[in-house]
């Protein structure tokens, strides 16, 4: 059985969720043909089972009974010869392609709601049918972890993701700060207009956040909804 620790009382979901943040970026490491780049199985496979293994989680891979099918494909490419002569050769290859499920389980309280089914599908191609069903698998299960994870896969360093995301942070903390200060001025500006003698009292209140009591300055979202709370218990219409 997988190792517990603090996580009995967390459900499926939030266990998912943990998950999810640990595996949140991941570099390419293969070259695929030109310039394309791409992450291998092994290297999420490496990072997400890891933490399936902490939080007691199984992924059950099924392909749903009568979807399967194999379609014979052919087709033609243009080619040079040893002596720079052109010809058509033909291609006979096979396509596989079957509907899935994917079933996360909670093995330490595989109940009912402790289970989540995800529909997806596979497909592959190759002159060899049972080759084409296991790469259509492979590539399947590549990007099922990528999309339900939401990974994100940079050409450069993660580090150079982390930070674009921190930045995406903190744009929304500031927006989400500037529609509470807006709030906040609102407010403000209607108490003053009936109690100006408090406009001390309020620049006090306002300096506990902010320097100087310009209020408009608060980037912090928890900042600015204590600064409103506070104002709001404080000054309240007689």
């Amino acid at each position: 059985m997988a190792e517990r620790n603090d996580d009995g009382n967390m459900n499926i979901f939030q266990k998912i969720s943990k998950i999810r943040k640990q595996v949140e970026v991941i570099q390419k490491n293969a070259q695929g043909t030109k310039d394309f780049r791409y992450v291998t199985e092994d290297e999420i496979l490496a990072k997400v089972s890891t933490f399936m293994d902490k939080y007691g989680l199984i992924l059950i891979p099924k392909i749903r009974s009568g979807t399967f099918k194999a379609t014979p494909y052919s087709y033609e490419s243009q080619k040079a010869d040893r002596m720079g002569n052109m010809y058509l050769k033909k291609y006979n290859e096979i396509i596989t392609e079957a509907d899935m499920t994917y079933e996360w389980i909670d093995i330490n309280n595989p109940t009912p709601e402790n289970r989540l089914s995800v529909d997806w599908a596979v497909i592959g191609q190759h002159s060899d049918a049972s080759q084409s069903f296991g790469s259509g698998l492979t590539y399947s299960m590549r990007y099922f972890l990528l999309k339900f994870f939401n990974i994100a896969t940079p050409e450069d360093d993660p580090d150079n993701w982390r930070s674009k995301q921190k930045d995406a942070e903190k744009a929304e903390d500031k927006m989400i700060a500037a529609q509470v200060i807006k709030e906040f001025d609102t407010l403000v500006r209607a108490y003053l207009s009936e109690h100006s003698d408090k406009a001390t009292d309020i620049k006090e209140l306002c300096s506990k956040y902010a320097k100087g009591g310009d209020y408009f300055a608060i980037k912090d979202p928890d900042a600015a909804a204590k600064l409103l709370k506070e104002f709001k218990d404080n000054f309240k219409e007689e």
